[in-house]
């Protein structure tokens, strides 16, 4: 098995507004339990809180949104993605590469 370069990342998740308080910390420990199984390490999460969007999103006006920094090879990284896209309680996210 070829290793992988491991990576810094910054992902920005906006969860449903309607969303309890235990599906928020559900998703954000998904997602933390992903990146450990995978060899990785959460360096940092962060929850902002409802707050209202720029434009609609899945006809919502606002979101909950999380901030996750963490370090993951770069395959791992994409599998990631694929998992948050599949994601109910997810409306938007974005993942970016940290130099």
């Amino acid at each position: 098995m070829v290793s992988q370069r491991v990576r810094q990342y910054e992902l920005v998740m906006i969860i449903k507004p309607d969303a309890a308080p235990e599906e928020v910390s559900s998703a954000v420990e998904r997602v933390s339990k992903f990146i450990t199984d995978r060899g990785g390490a959460v360096s940092e999460t962060k929850t902002w809180g409802l707050r209202q969007l720029a434009y609609p999103v899945a006809k919502r006006k606002e979101g909950i949104y999380s901030v996750t920094a963490f370090s993951l090879g770069a395959q791992d990284a994409l599998e990631l993605d694929k998992s948050i896209k599949s994601s109910e309680e997810v409306i938007r996210h974005l993942m970016t590469k940290v130099e």
